[in-house]
């Protein structure tokens, strides 16, 4: 299903695939995502987005040191199969070539992302729901969808082998992410929030 730019809250410049897979090609302290022929600059957010997906980030990646070939990464880009590369806050991956130093592409872009985590804002949210996540079931890899709302305690979980249904978790509930043996505490993620 195709994203509609006019369905979102942001802005954005006209430009063509290869143009973005070029600008997307080398180091920049900006984050871009081309949606449906238009580029838009996903760097910044609220304090709260920052601090929920710094929190995530943090949890799994404390979970998942010196453990075996899993590897977290923050607002890194991941290759879609025919489609533009997306950034999410927070992604998973366990396959050895997405990071080792000698087998990773060149520039660095996730191609097998296992988990993806996006932090909700009102800017973002429908793009994220939608067409975000469309793009990432391309992915063979990509088996779980994690929406942390940044406004309230509440996490969404979709998983492939659910048919992607949804799951809603609040306060004072633990997440269960079988591919990495974590027990994620949705108050562990909130802390500094609310």
């Amino acid at each position: 299903m195709a994203a509609n730019p006019q369905d979102y809250d942001f802005h954005g410049v006209p430009m063509d695939e290869q143009d973005f897979e070029q600008l997307t090609s080398g180091e920049t302290q900006y984050r871009y995502e081309l949606i449906d022929g238009v580029l838009y600059n996903m760097t910044g957010s609220s304090p709260e987005h920052g601090t929920i997906s710094g929190s995530i980030f943090s949890l799994i990646r404390a979970h998942l040191r010196g453990k075996g070939p899993c590897r977290v990464h923050q607002d890194q880009y991941v290759k879609i199969p025919d489609a533009p590369t997306v950034v999410p806050d927070v992604v998973v991956t366990c396959d050895r070539a997405d990071w080792d130093k000698d087998k990773r592409l060149k520039p660095f872009k996730i191609q097998s992302p296992r988990i993806v985590v996006e932090v909700l804002s009102s800017s973002t949210e429908k793009y994220n729901r939608k067409g975000k996540f469309e793009r990432y079931k391309r992915c063979p890899s990509f088996e779980v969808y994690i929406l942390a709302h940044q406004d309230e305690p509440h996490v969404e979980v979709y998983r492939r082998g659910t048919g992607w249904m949804a799951e809603h978790y609040t306060a004072g509930q633990v997440i269960r992410i079988d591919q990495i043996g974590l027990d994620l505490s949705v108050d562990d993620i909130y802390e500094d929030v609310l």
